[in-house]
């Protein structure tokens, strides 16, 4: 996967991701927590942030990508949590809702590039 493609992922996985429905606004990472795949109590801003994730995935022609894509999504999340507080994925989340071309920070298309890198070896 060129560089080019793989920042076009980046930004299309971004863009649904925040594209995803925004119901009942959670106003924290954990916040309206559900199951999810099995797993109890996974905040609303991860379940939209990987089924947009994986929806914008499959539209990529690696099948490295679209074989791994759950677990290059579910990386992305993890990560995202880990560097930006609730208050910049909101503001992220929001800029991208406003202007389909708002800038993503550099942090998240480093947290994705490697994301896709690792889990799927592309």
């Amino acid at each position: 996967m060129t560089k080019g493609r793989m920042f076009v992922l980046v930004v299309a996985l971004m863009l649904v991701a925040a594209a995803c429905g925004n119901s009942g606004a959670p106003i924290s990472y954990e916040d309206n927590p559900a199951e999810y795949r099995g797993v109890p109590n996974v905040g609303q801003a991860e379940r939209n942030f990987r089924d947009g994730c994986e929806q914008a995935g499959l539209d990529d022609l690696d099948e490295r990508v679209t074989q791994n894509l759950a677990d290059v999504c579910k990386c992305g999340y993890d990560r995202i949590k880990q560097e930006l507080t609730f208050d910049e994925f909101k503001e992220l989340d929001d800029d991208l809702r406003s202007n389909i071309n708002a800038d993503l920070t550099e942090t998240v298309r480093a947290i994705m590039r490697q994301c896709i890198l690792e889990e799927s070896g592309v």
